[in-house]
């Protein structure tokens, strides 16, 4: 806010030919029934709960969608405060093979002071200095894009100089030619849960609390019964190809226990299923660190394609952060975050596409026949099976390597000449 975003998003629009999408816009019109009459910010900033903003988005990345599945290229113009939000915009690019950048307009603090103060000044309803601090408190610092995908403009400059800067990045973004790459599955290839009853009881009490502030009182029996259901359809749409998480189990469980007026309970009930497996112990496979930096060493890039489950991106990676893995993988793809689990080679992609990584070129190390071995197969990748936590005998193709640890891994990638 008052950085100028709007002013360089409309110019950058009508240089590239491309659609804009303005988040501010869509809240007026879901706030007004699509009356032309603005609203004003002051109006509408504390008036509204949490689950106002996802709306907003939500409606955002529709209309997004439609654009991109028309052929256009669009420029979407938000304040993009969460990390969620910029990975739900680069999710759409990704899936569809689609170049993206995200750009952070920047100026001193002292120019932001100054613009609200203008803008103050002739309001009707003065506020402005409000809105943008308690923005600015919920801003969440960017950290989970590639350095070729985030532009950090100063924006208090000639707008044509910024616009210049952009279309630059644009036309000049690189990424690594990589000759050879590793790409891993989290669960029982790098990361285990041993305790992952705690995790279920922990989801069940939550469910059991949430459906209390809801107004209804149910027992633990009955919350494991709803639960269980509800997480039993998830696994179902998992293995019909469809990405589905917390929200939705959540979503399912309540709704299953009879209660309509969801929020804020719903909210909370998320963010605890999301938060569960902290509780578990979730530990690194022994030699995993090894594998991942024995790579690193031999300058190998490595990248992580995860099927989420109730635990998303964010947390998986502050366990991977927390094991000592996240620093080697140079990509992590979440299936929450692309919009797709594997075997969907657009997960793949995803992973290899940054890097400019050829599928031949690259290794898939997995535990799942169904997910990581048919989709390295599918896409191309030669595929490694890892049975040192999970030994699956499902009735499908094998790997074309199948390995005991990941001390087997390291001389198996040794022989493939992945590793000196």
């Amino acid at each position: 806010m008052a950085a100028g975003k709007s002013s360089v998003a409309r110019a950058l629009s009508e240089r590239l030919g491309s659609a804009r999408i303005e988040a501010d816009r869509i809240r007026d019109e879901l706030l007004r029934g699509f009356d032309d009459e603005p609203v004003h910010e002051t109006d509408w900033w504390h008036a509204f709960e949490s689950g106002f903003e996802d709306e907003i988005y939500d409606e955002l990345f529709r209309r997004a969608e439609e654009r991109l599945a028309r052929g256009e290229s669009v420029v979407l113009d938000g304040c993009f405060s969460r990390s969620r939000q910029r990975l739900a915009a680069r999710a759409l690019a990704l899936t569809r093979g689609l170049d993206f950048l995200f750009v952070e307009c920047r100026v001193p603090l002292g120019v932001t002071r100054a613009r609200l103060a203008a803008r103050d000044a002739v309001a009707t309803r003065p506020g402005w200095q409000a809105v943008w601090d308690d923005l600015a408190a919920r801003w969440e610092p960017e950290s989970e894009l590639l350095p070729f995908e985030h532009l950090a403009a100063t924006t208090d400059g000639e707008l044509d100089d910024t616009l210049t800067l952009i279309e630059q990045r644009l036309g000049t973004a690189t990424r690594t030619s990589a000759s050879r790459l590793v790409t891993f599955d989290c669960w029982n290839t790098l990361l285990f849960e041993p305790d992952w009853e705690a995790a279920h009881e922990i989801r069940v009490a939550e469910l059991r609390d949430a459906a209390h502030e809801a107004g209804h009182a149910v027992s633990r029996e009955d919350a494991a019964t709803v639960f269980d259901k509800a997480w039993s359809r998830h696994m179902e749409l998992w293995g019909k190809g469809v990405a589905t998480g917390a929200r939705e189990v959540a979503r399912w469980s309540l709704t299953e226990l009879g209660l309509e007026n969801l929020h804020p309970a719903l909210e909370h009930l998320v963010l605890s299923f999301e938060e569960a497996s902290h509780s578990s112990g979730v530990c690194a496979l022994q030699g995993a660190r090894e594998t991942l930096h024995a790579l690193q060493r031999s300058g190998v890039p490595c990248a992580l394609i995860c099927d989420t489950g109730l635990t998303p991106g964010r947390v998986v990676r502050r366990h991977l952060a927390r094991e000592g893995l996240l620093d080697a993988l140079a990509v992590q793809v979440f299936s929450d975050e692309v919009g797709v689990p594997k075997p969907d080679a657009r997960a793949f992609d995803a992973a290899l596409r940054p890097l400019g990584a050829a599928p031949e070129s690259g290794i898939h190390v997995g535990d799942l026949r169904r997910t990581d071995v048919a989709g390295a197969r599918a896409f191309g990748m030669t595929s490694i099976r890892i049975r040192e936590r999970y030994d699956d005998t499902d009735p499908l193709p094998d790997a074309d390597h199948v390995v005991g640890s990941h001390a087997a891994l390291r001389a198996l990638l040794t022989d493939l000449g992945f590793l000196g």
